[in-house]
């Protein structure tokens, strides 16, 4: 404790009164009052306790970036079962272009861009062309994948769709083996006669020598067909145009499976065959080369026919 004492007139009863007070609190003032006095003057200090008050911060502005313009816009529109493209670009990545085309065109397989198509940078300016001419004016280096159903029956008329489109370089072609290709031999169905004698067996082959006869020279079809059946039919149909024939669909009880038909047609391309003479459950694949301007058969095929089945299970 130390203690300390100050004067005062003598007249007054509190002479000689001192105050005792704590050192530590003496010291503490002190170092408070030193604390507050800096170099520019006296400076305001809360009260030790109290919570320091937030400083206040000038304020900023901060100026909004400029908006990034897209340098390319797509759009596709159906009109009557056909597509119709159009592009805006400027300087547009050709992938990036390429894949939103294959995305609104609702492909059963993504747009193929080879790594030399990939490099280019894409500026046009074209509205509602047809697909094909739309992939022409994209590049001089493309080939689309097809696939029609049979036309035969009014109800489902023939469609041609888009599977797939390769931008291609310059030297460069489309797979043989086109990545859509079911490869599953699950999903396959083999049909065919059995004999019960190998003499009936030769009767029925001549008989199918004379009634069953398949012509193809230049791409078109000639055919002479007397009550037979369509899957022997498009067999021999494949093997004259050098293509496959598989049978896809599960349902044995589908009508292509065991339908008769009689046709006279006399030189017609597949396609024409598929589009007007082919029952909707028949599907025709084929591949067009734009540059060259040649389209040739891939394979046919007898698949399930989903807006068939679709109308039977809505009908009361």
């Amino acid at each position: 404790m130390v203690t300390f004492e100050r004067g005062v007139n003598s007249g007054f009863p509190a002479a000689n009164h001192r105050w005792e007070t704590p050192l530590s609190i003496v010291l503490f003032s002190a170092l408070f009052i030193f604390a507050g006095v800096t170099a520019s003057g006296v400076t305001i200090h809360q009260q030790p306790g109290k919570s320091k008050p937030d400083a206040v911060k000038p304020a900023t502005t901060t100026q909004a970036s400029p908006q990034k313009h897209p340098t390319w816009r797509v759009k596709v529109v159906e009109d009557f079962g056909a597509p119709f493209v159009s592009v805006h670009a400027k300087k547009a990545p050709f992938s990036e272009v390429a894949s939103e085309i294959g995305r609104q065109l609702k492909l059963k397989d993504p747009i193929h861009v080879t790594d030399k198509a990939k490099q280019q940078l894409l500026t046009e300016n074209f509205d509602d062309l047809p697909l094909e001419q739309a992939v022409r004016r994209l590049s001089p280096h493309a080939v689309i994948d097809y696939v029609m159903n049979g036309g035969a029956d009014p109800t489902y008329p023939a469609r041609k769709q888009a599977l797939t489109v390769y931008f291609l370089g310059s030297d460069e072609k489309a797979p043989d083996v086109p990545p859509w290709i079911m490869k599953d031999p699950s999903t396959e169905m083999y049909v065919g006669m059995v004999y019960a004698t190998e003499d009936e067996q030769k009767a029925a082959l001549e008989v199918k020598k004379k009634d069953l006869q398949v012509a193809y020279s230049d791409g078109l079809l000639t055919l002479h067909v007397h009550k037979q059946f369509l899957t022997d039919v498009l067999e021999e149909i494949a093997a004259k145009a050098g293509i496959g024939f598989n049978i896809l669909t599960t349902n044995q009880a589908q009508k292509e499976i065991d339908q008769v038909v009689s046709w006279d047609v006399a030189a017609v391309s597949l396609e024409e065959l598929t589009s007007t003479w082919f029952p909707s459950g028949i599907r025709l694949y084929s591949r067009t080369d734009l540059e060259k301007d040649v389209a040739k058969p891939l394979r046919l095929t007898i698949e399930s026919n989903q807006d068939a089945q679709a109308e039977q299970n809505v009908t009361p």
